[in-house]
């Protein structure tokens, strides 16, 4: 991407073809300069597993930089004999490693027998109080039920399930005030999801309410349900239908397997969780010990002897819950899907835009709308600086973002419009727009 070419005119004074093309097809994203959603808190900052089971074994400050702040484990992908669980009769070490991470074929209820269930979870509330975690601990009931290879049984005997450990917790004096989190499906809110449907309908006609929704967006940027934009209008449609209170979101797993593991579909993520004040975990794709590193792929060693790197992922999150302070401003994606952003205004007078395109290539082009709500006159000019954020991969080392330079653009009507390069060289790269007003 090359920001700085003189094609860049001042598209509020005369509309350019790509200027009317963009805004034609849906290919602009707006930034309100009057709007606000309130403080900028890094709902983003998490991560599913990838912090070791041997506690300071990464250094502080690739935690505290990014400001990681949501983590979610369970013992996952543990498979050695002695840690394989509580079918096993190995349930020691599996709460070990959630105890670690916290600190930093009998099938349950089959023919109506939940004996050993029941005996699961009494060790479990023991434990939890043995170890005072309830500070800050979340209890994800069950880990995406609607896919067989975690639930393989009907959905009428994972609802009892939920119910069953819902009671469990509030009957205890103690842990009766953890939140409950759920149902953390695989697939999305859809009105032809009998899993989403009949589970709306149970939790209000048994009042098993979750504290917090959730599920995952791990599916394709093509899809129009894998998108929290289209989630949140069926939520609310539920609301509505069953009679379901209202609750926060939490995507505690999002970013698929392929063309999302950069930082280009990730900042759209960013912003879509952010704009609908949902708290987001970026899923984890490493397998067996990797599981358990790298901080979910934003930091890399090579080996044991070695130390820690950051990569570009990190020192995109790290500049988002670093320089992203102050106050969140109002933001809309571009109507074809693929452009997104998320802007703050700083206690230091500087609005900074961290924008992200899902998937493709193309030119698209940021709105800065109501300058004059800043202070800035009607008409005039505004220099940005660009910088972006590449990502060459897990196993890289990117130490800063890099400059792109600036640029003086003019504007008018209080309106500022400016172009986005997603070219095919940094395809993979996000990108963050500053100016000071």
């Amino acid at each position: 991407m090359k920001i700085l070419i003189t094609s860049l005119l001042a598209f509020a004074v005369a509309a350019s073809p790509l200027d009317l093309e963009n805004r034609q097809t849906g290919r602009t994203a707006v930034v309100d300069l009057a709007g606000r959603q309130g403080p900028a808190n890094q709902l983003v900052s998490g991560i599913l597993y990838g912090t070791p089971d041997t506690l300071n074994q990464i250094p502080d400050d690739f935690y505290t930089g990014p400001k990681l702040k949501y983590f979610r484990a369970g013992g996952a992908q543990l498979f050695n004999v002695g840690e394989r669980g509580w079918h096993w009769g190995e349930y020691g070490p599996r709460f070990q490693s959630t105890l670690s991470n916290y600190k930093r074929n009998a099938w349950l209820g089959d023919n109506g027998n939940w004996a050993s269930y029941d005996i699961f979870l009494d060790r479990l509330i023991t434990d939890i109080k043995a170890n005072n975690m309830l500070p800050g601990l979340k209890i994800d009931i069950w880990n995406e039920p609607d896919l067989t290879i975690f639930w393989k049984r009907p959905l009428s005997q994972f609802l009892e399930t939920w119910k069953r450990t819902y009671q469990r917790f509030r009957a205890d004096g103690i842990t009766r005030t953890i939140p409950l989190i759920g149902p953390s499906y695989a697939g999305q809110p859809h009105s032809d999801n009998p899993w989403w449907t009949e589970f709306m309908q149970y939790i209000v006609a048994q009042n098993v309410v979750p504290d917090q929704y959730t599920w995952h967006i791990l599916g394709p940027a093509n899809d129009p349900v894998a998108d929290l934009q289209n989630n949140v209008v069926t939520m609310d449609s539920f609301f509505a239908r069953y009679g379901a209170p209202k609750r926060s979101y939490c995507i505690n797993e999002y970013i698929n397997s392929g063309e999302d593991r950069v930082n280009a579909a990730n900042a759209w993520h960013m912003a879509r969780l952010e704009r609908y004040n949902a708290t987001g975990l970026q899923a984890n794709w490493l397998s067996t010990g990797e599981l358990h590193d790298f901080l979910a792929e934003l930091v890399y060693r090579p080996n044991a002897q070695s130390s820690y790197q950051p990569n570009g992922q990190w020192q995109m999150y790290n500049y988002y819950a670093q320089s992203m302070s102050g106050t969140k401003l109002t933001t809309t994606g571009s109507g074809d899907r693929a452009l997104d952003v998320f802007a703050t205004l700083g206690s230091d007078r500087k609005v900074r835009v961290l924008a992200g395109v899902r998937a493709q290539t193309g030119t698209w082009e940021i709105e800065l709308r109501n300058l004059v709500a800043l202070g800035l006159p009607v008409s005039g000019s505004l220099t940005i600086q660009t910088l972006g954020f590449d990502d060459p991969g897990l196993r890289s080392v990117v130490t800063t973002p890099r400059s792109r330079g600036t640029y003086t653009h003019t504007y008018s009507g209080g309106v500022l419009r400016f172009p986005v390069y997603q070219t095919q060289v940094d395809a993979k790269t996000a990108w963050a727009f500053e100016f000071r007003v």
